[in-house]
């Protein structure tokens, strides 16, 4: 029982550790993406178009890369992720050509799709049906957030003060960690793996059929939609108002880190409130705290951005109750609702990028912000099933 307990506790830390670097490289790029837009000489709609077929593709595959996760004793996926990811994140800031941009990008993105739903889904492995799977949860999924939260900063400065080539540094830092993962994650127990003979498509048609899986689907779409909107725009808002990069990074930067301790304390809050209470204040609280944001920037900009920060707590809040419940009603194929969870409610709710980019152009980039934390508002009120509050009292 030793034993179990050292190698559940080893297998968290190593994941846990991979994904905070994993998503560090994710989000390199948030604050540097007015820098790309000016270097390339491209609009703000061509730069959205680009993102959002990124983070389409990507995301997309997620559950597929689950499907063939849920089957292999191997960690493949793990430790090839990272390294992808690693490598050409940092060569797409390098790059002059919008296509060779638009590759790197794409290729640095697929590592992230290969790494999520093999480590998501290993975190429960390794709990033994612990009955505080939700705090596991969290803290992996927290400590993954506060590394997307790290990498603006990190990226802005290193580009602003060492130029756009000085980005490929950190590329050491994600192969170390991926060669640590190898050794320090234990093998995937063979009691573990999927024996069904389902195929893919099967089980994606029984995903997207029950209404208890598309409301969990849904309310992470909708975070999904409001962290990518809010992490995207939000830097050209502050860049209009003389923001300096590396202070666009900080901004975004400390948005996710309260949105990575929003996560380490959900489980707590859970308990006392219950799983449908803290989706509703996450997704209630964050209309009137961007509607602050926006009409106190331009004469109290110091106020405005402390309340953009603390936006951030609110918007993740959810994320591990919602991601546990969905494990838990699909024990075999973890991996792939871990892939539809995270992958494919991203990749849904990156779509918004494209035509909001539009928007953003004719009626202003407020105006989208304002129309996301409008559709969370209204997921608060509608998005929580009958269905899916008996699952939350039976599984978180």
């Amino acid at each position: 029982m030793t034993e179990a307990l050292t190698a559940n506790k080893k297998a968290i830390m190593g994941l846990s550790m991979g994904h905070f670097m994993v998503d560090l490289y994710a989000s390199a790029l948030i604050p540097l993406y007015p820098f790309l837009t000016a270097k390339l000489g491209i609009k703000l709609s061509t730069i959205s178009l680009i993102l959002a077929c990124g983070h389409l593709f990507s995301s997309m595959m997620q559950p597929l890369f689950g499907f063939f996760a849920d089957r292999m004793r191997h960690r493949t996926f793990m430790v090839w992720g990272l390294v992808m990811g690693a490598v050409f994140i940092p060569l797409t800031v390098a790059m002059n050509n919008i296509w060779f941009v638009a590759l790197f990008l794409l290729i640095g993105m697929c590592g992230n799709a290969l790494f999520h739903p093999q480590v998501t889904s290993l975190v429960n492995t390794f709990n033994f049906n612990n009955p505080n799977l939700s705090k596991y949860m969290g803290a992996f999924m927290g400590l993954g957030t506060i590394g997307y939260a790290l990498g603006p900063v990190m990226s802005s400065a290193l580009v602003e003060h060492f130029g756009p080539y000085s980005l490929s540094y950190i590329t050491v830092l994600g192969v170390t960690t991926a060669i640590i993962l190898y050794f320090q994650v234990p093998k995937i127990p063979a009691s573990t793996i999927t024996k069904t003979k389902e195929n893919f498509f099967k089980i994606m048609k029984e995903i997207l059929r029950k209404k208890t899986y598309l409301s969990l689907v849904w309310i992470a779409i909708v975070k999904s939609g409001m962290s990518i909107s809010f992490g995207t725009y939000a830097p050209f808002m502050l860049k209009d108002r003389g923001f300096t990069l590396s202070q666009i990074g900080i901004i975004v930067s400390l948005f996710f880190i309260l949105s990575g301790i929003s996560m380490l304390t959900s489980s707590k809050i859970e308990k006392k409130i219950g799983a449908e209470n803290i989706i509703r204040l996450s997704f209630w609280t964050v209309l009137p705290l961007i509607l602050l944001f926006i009409y106190t920037l331009d004469k109290f900009p110091l106020f405005a951005v402390g309340i953009f920060i603390l936006t951030g707590y609110f918007t993740f809040l959810s994320v591990s109750v919602t991601i546990v419940a969905a494990q838990n009603l699909m024990k075999e194929h973890k991996g792939v609702i871990s892939g539809v969870m995270q992958g494919f409610s991203w990749g849904i709710g990156a779509l918004s990028l494209a035509p909001m980019g539009y928007v953003g152009e004719i009626f202003g980039i407020d105006k989208v912000m304002i129309s996301m934390a409008l559709l969370a508002f209204f997921t608060g009120f509608f998005g929580i099933t009958k269905d899916l509050k008996q699952v939350f009292k039976e599984c978180v």
